[in-house]
């Protein structure tokens, strides 16, 4: 954890690009990220750990952009099992997309 923030490296990694936020999946990747299949091993149990904390909320999404209301919340084990496939951090427009938004909970973590 960092002492600083309460926060590990991968829900550091998660949460600092949602200061603008709603955000896609793949958009919280970075440049040294090696496949989406990195991504999903890296992040996600960062994404997991912040959406238990109440942190950030996960929707789905038909396409993107999209109105945040419109999609659908996904946690538990549905966000545990949509967020380990390599698909959920890929921008190949084959799928429904997962993004992520910050919650009033979470800003003060910026």
């Amino acid at each position: 954890m960092d002492g600083d923030k309460g926060l590990d490296r991968a829900e550091e990694l998660v949460l600092c690009p949602l200061e603008d936020s709603p955000l896609p999946l793949w958009e919280l990747g970075w440049d040294e990220a090696e496949s989406a299949s990195w991504l999903a091993e890296i992040l996600g149990p960062g994404l997991v750990s912040l959406v238990a904390r109440g942190l950030v909320e996960v929707r789905r999404f038909d396409g993107w952009p999209a109105e945040w209301d419109h999609g659908t919340l996904v946690a538990g084990d549905e966000l545990l099992r949509e967020i380990g496939r390599a698909e959920a951090w890929r921008d190949d427009g084959g799928h429904r997309v997962l993004a992520a938004h910050i919650t009033r909970a979470g800003v003060r973590f910026l």
